[in-house]
């Protein structure tokens, strides 16, 4: 059985993942947590390359698998640190994330260029 997209591009098993990453064992903060999932993952992708959508690279099998780690540690992030925006200092994504997204860049552009 194929799993479904149910939870801001995510299946419903990568959703699972990511909050037993961030150590969320309730669903209270679900809706919360889609948002910081659509956010960091438009984001994310956007630094890979203008325009191209989330789900796109979620769905490639090349790229599934850092795409959902950077937005993973992303989303984390964002989770931990959420309200405490002005007293520290944060750059918009982390460098592991920004690691994962040179390395995607360059196989995206790889692949338009076919």
């Amino acid at each position: 059985m194929v799993d479904e997209v149910k939870h801001a591009g995510l299946t419903t098993a990568q959703f699972a993942v990511l909050k037993m990453y961030c150590k969320i064992d309730q669903t209270v903060e679900d809706d919360m947590l889609e948002a910081l999932i659509s956010s960091a993952s438009t984001q994310i992708a956007s630094a890979v390359q203008t325009g191209i959508a989330p789900e796109l690279l979620l769905k490639k099998p090349e790229t599934r698998d850092r795409f959902f780690t950077a937005v993973i540690k992303q989303v984390k992030e964002e989770y931990d640190y959420r309200g405490e925006g002005a007293d520290v200092m944060r750059y918009p994504l982390l460098d592991t994330v920004s690691a994962i997204v040179n390395q995607l860049r360059t196989e995206v552009s790889d692949d338009a260029n076919d």
